[in-house]
């Protein structure tokens, strides 16, 4: 089976907790990372090509030199895990394929998000 890799940005520990919980019990990923500013998700991504990116829109921007969402490679899914709504969201957006998934998040709705995601991931592969 076809794992794959993915990063959690967020700065809520509970938030945390939950979303590594919610990601391990899903075979098909495997957490490579979590950042909880700013500047610990550029660190990430020059060191993971993360297939899926679990983004929180408010983090602190931490030591990031300019560093914004708009820099992440437009390769990864984004997964939007904020309380903000998107259309809300005023700051840059990654470029990448972007999915919703307002806080809070149950299980039942993280999986069928993800699914959809995994299914995207697959028929990119094919191509």
């Amino acid at each position: 089976m076809k794992r794959f890799s993915c990063i959690l940005v967020e700065d809520d520990a509970l938030a945390i907790d939950m979303l590594e919980d919610y990601i391990n019990r899903k075979n098909e990923l495997i957490l490579k990372g979590v950042g909880t500013e700013l500047s610990e998700v550029k660190l990430l991504l020059e060191s993971i090509d993360p297939s899926i990116i679990f983004l929180d829109l408010i983090i602190p921007p931490g030591e990031s030199k300019g560093f914004h969402y708009g820099e992440i490679p437009n390769k990864s899914f984004i997964i939007i895990t904020s309380a903000i709504p998107l259309h809300l969201y005023k700051g840059p957006l990654p470029k990448g394929p972007i999915f919703e998934l307002p806080k809070p998040i149950s299980y039942e709705r993280f999986s069928t998000c993800v699914e959809q995601v995994i299914m995207e991931l697959k028929n990119q592969n094919c191509e």
